[in-house]
């Protein structure tokens, strides 16, 4: 009977031992979450049923103290093993830090120390004997304070281990319901065995089998049968906890979860970022110190609202939080950062709006366009311009007006609109700086600040005939606002020609003009300062007007010229060179300051019949087209050189001087081109065609700017044109033509 028994438990233990360990090498060698653990569990099972196989035969009592010191080694070690597998299997693994696993060993650590030491202090045992049973060496022992204190850490850990199965089969929708089973049951068989072997219903009394590392084959097979049945480390609920705990951390969108109070219990690191606080800070304060509760809505399944912080716009989807019976728990707040979103969003919106204020601005320019070409008079194509660019609702106020007027020395206002009056500008803009500001539009802001204006001036060439004002109180961006000036400064060159048209026209229809005689006593003035320095009288020979490159004026002296041309470069900014010199004087070859008296006229287009200089004064006499025009160029003549008179002003006729010959000339010189004309008078003023030449090709091409080639090449088809009409008749020319 007694053998049998030993079979029994020798077979039983054996069984054990061996699928424990089995068990431990499998789990080493694979590298999922809790398979460290789960090995050390499996090989302290190992240690504590092997140990307490080889005790039970072991009848020498040293030897069976000594082995039963060793079982308790594995003994003290199976809670710390199985709540750290069960931490990491369920996805706890953060509970498990270094101080939480330091906090944990020391009860086992403990344990062994002092059983290790028992017979100096018998905190373990008060007493522990051999007294064999049944063919077996039990233990007669009696158990001291250390014990029962091991026996509740004991409990306690694999209850708490066995807590975080339950929980994970409950939350897990079902997916890890027969691993956390099995895994379950194999927790519970042992601490169950222990339960009955402390209690005394252990099956041999006096002394008592320990009926734990039996238990251990219950173990082994749940554990056993989960691992290879349900792939216990293939499916890992850690690799699902965490990679779900992951996601949330590492979610460029906020994440806050709130209770049914609005307390926050949790909030990720991005949160925190766009929240501007710790998540230590936030936890369990009220969602409404954090976040204006007033834009959110709890009310609403995935309800979306925005808010502003620190000038970053938020957009909160706010999703409910419910239990398995459908009770409201809570909520969730996904806060993304929509700034730049809400930026490009407004920066598109502003683009179609601007494309389509362009779109409409190029409407209104096209009637404007059709407004000039139809237009008769300078008054009729200021009316019009403005009359069209208010009722084109892109300008609220448009106007026109001469520089006087715009500088506030005349009130020749053409206004359109009722939004703005121009004449707050006068504060803010002068002459000075329309004639600065070149050919180009340019902003100023309006004094009450609902607005601005937009000043173009109106250029044909180097004449200034006015100033567009045009107010609009909208924003563009600068990419937009510079084309829009592009536009305009266009705009202002159409306008500036179309008047420089019909103001042609009127001359040529009317048959008059207005000639003007004018003296000057700036002493500032070039010529007068050359005539001061020389005490040599000058005269205009001729002047070559230049839109682009300026204007040229050749000037008789009866002096010695190289003495001028050395005045004139030394009193104006103008290059300078004689181009004639003889016994009786000389003509030197002068390019006009844009800001001087001359140059101003010149730029108008004005024809300047007669020019004197003396010691003591300028005389001009200045062809005008008509009688509006004197009155403008007599204001910003006097305006910018107030020692300037009018002297005389009479009508002239430009016709009655021509004969036959001159007005067939004239004809021939209608065709040529602007740069044609200009080469061939400045070779002709420069005394390029006379014997010896005074003026070589270089030397008049680099009065025109232009290279020799270029100058030949103007040179020879105006030569061309002209010699046509000289020696060509009506027929001949038809012929060649044909």
């Amino acid at each position: 009977m007694n053998d049998t028994v030993v079979v029994f438990h020798v077979l039983v233990l054996a069984v054990t031992t061996v699928v424990t360990a089995i068990l431990a090498g499998y789990a080493w060698r694979r590298s999922e979450h809790g398979t460290r653990s789960f090995a050390a569990l499996m090989a302290v099972f190992t240690l504590y049923s092997g140990a307490h196989l080889i005790g039970l035969l072991a009848l020498y009592e040293p030897l069976r103290l000594l082995i039963d010191k060793v079982q308790w080694i594995g003994t003290a070690l199976v809670p710390l093993f199985w709540i750290l597998f069960a931490l990491e299997y369920t996805g706890s693994e953060q509970l498990a830090t270094k101080r939480s696993i330091g906090l944990l060993s020391v009860v086992p650590v403990l344990t062994i120390l002092i059983v290790l030491t028992n017979p100096w202090h018998g905190l373990m045992w008060v007493r522990n004997a051999l007294e064999p049973a049944a063919g077996l060496a039990l233990l007669d022992q009696e158990f001291g304070p250390w014990f029962w204190v091991y026996v509740v850490y004991t409990y306690g850990l694999i209850l708490v281990g066995t807590a975080l199965l339950v929980r994970l089969a409950w939350v897990s929708e079902q997916l890890y319901l027969d691993q956390s089973i099995l895994l379950f049951v194999g927790a519970v068989a042992p601490m169950i065995a222990s339960v009955l072997t402390v209690s005394g219903l252990s099956p041999l009394q006096n002394p008592t089998l320990d009926m734990t590392p039996y238990a251990f084959v219950v173990s082994g097979s749940t554990f056993g049968y989960a691992i290879f049945r349900y792939r216990l480390f293939d499916i890992v609920p850690a690799t699902r906890q965490l990679g779900r705990r992951s996601a949330i951390q590492d979610l460029d969108e906020g994440v806050v979860i709130v209770d049914t109070d609005r307390r926050v219990i949790y909030c990720n690191p991005t949160a925190s970022e766009l929240l501007d606080a710790t998540p230590d800070e936030v936890l369990g304060q009220s969602i409404q110190s954090v976040v204006r509760t007033e834009s959110l809505d709890f009310d609403t399944d995935d309800a979306l609202s925005t808010f502003e912080r620190d000038g970053s716009v938020y957009e909160v989807r706010t999703s409910p939080i419910r239990n398995r019976r459908d009770d409201l728990v809570g909520h969730t707040l996904l806060i993304s950062d929509i700034t730049e979103r809400e930026r490009r969003e407004r920066q598109l919106k502003r683009q179609r709006d601007e494309l389509r204020w362009l779109k409409e601005l190029n409407s209104v320019l096209r009637g404007v366009n059709r407004v000039l070409a139809s237009a008769t008079s300078r008054e009729e194509i200021e009316r019009s311009v403005c009359n069209r660019l208010a009722e084109g609702g892109l300008y609220q106020t448009a106007c026109i007006a001469d520089i006087p007027t715009w500088s506030g020395d005349a009130d020749r206002w053409t206004i359109a609109g009722d939004q703005g009056d121009p004449r707050e500008l006068s504060a803010l803009l002068s002459g000075d700086d329309i004639q600065d500001g070149g050919r180009s539009a340019i902003e100023i802001s309006a004094e009450d600040e609902a607005g601005s204006w937009a000043v173009v001036p109106l250029v044909y060439r180097r004449t200034v005939y006015g100033v567009l004002g045009l107010r609009a109180d909208r924003e563009l961006s600068a990419e937009t606002e510079m084309h829009e000036r592009e536009v305009l400064t266009e705009l202002g060159l159409t306008i500036g020609h179309a008047i420089n048209a019909v103001e042609n026209r009127q001359l040529l229809s009317d048959g008059t003009t207005v000639e003007l005689e004018l003296q000057s006593s700036d002493e500032n003035a070039p010529l007068l300062r050359a005539t001061l320095e020389t005490g040599h009288s000058l005269e205009l020979n001729a002047i070559v007007t230049d839109g682009h490159r300026g204007d040229t004026a050749y000037i008789e002296t009866a002096g010695r010229p190289n003495r001028v041309a050395d005045a004139l470069k030394q009193s104006s900014d103008g290059g300078c060179r004689v181009v004639q010199a003889d016994d009786q004087g000389g003509i030197v070859e002068w390019i006009v300051p844009e800001r001087s008296l001359i140059g101003i006229v010149a730029g108008r287009g004005l024809n300047v019949l007669r020019l004197t200089a003396t010691e003591d004064r300028i005389e001009y006499t200045i062809e005008v087209p008509s009688e509006r025009e004197v009155r403008r160029l007599v204001d910003e003549l006097q305006r910018a050189f107030p020692e300037t008179r009018l002297e005389a002003k009479r009508q002239r006729d430009p016709t009655q001087s021509l004969d036959d010959g001159e007005a067939l000339s004239e004809t021939a010189v209608d065709e040529l081109t602007d740069r044609q004309r200009e080469a061939l008078e400045v070779a002709y003023r420069a005394g390029y065609f006379e014997w010896p030449r005074e003026s070589s090709a270089e030397e008049v091409a680099e009065t025109l700017d232009i290279s020799r080639p270029t100058f030949q090449g103007h040179l020879r088809k105006a030569e061309d044109a002209l010699l046509k009409h000289l020696f060509d008749t009506e027929e001949s020319r038809s012929r060649k033509e044909r």
